[in-house]
């Protein structure tokens, strides 16, 4: 995985293709948009209840966006 830029709330990077982008928000969820090359969205929406780190976001991203 690539990093372009990641902060306390936020992460943004590259992995196989697709672009990574997370938010945690206030309450402590966090969103996930991981869109492919050409810009066909692969993850759009939160990430299961579970999910309560930047690292486990990530790795739901690359999961779920199919790109492990």
């Amino acid at each position: 995985m690539r990093v372009l830029s990641k902060s306390k709330d936020h992460f943004c990077g590259t992995h196989k293709g697709g672009h990574i982008d997370i938010e945690r928000e206030p309450d402590g969820r966090f969103y996930i948009m991981v869109r492919w090359t050409d810009g066909a969205l692969l993850y759009d929406g939160w990430a299961p209840e579970p999910v309560s780190t930047m690292v486990q976001a990530k790795r739901e991203a690359i999961r779920g966006a199919q790109l492990d």
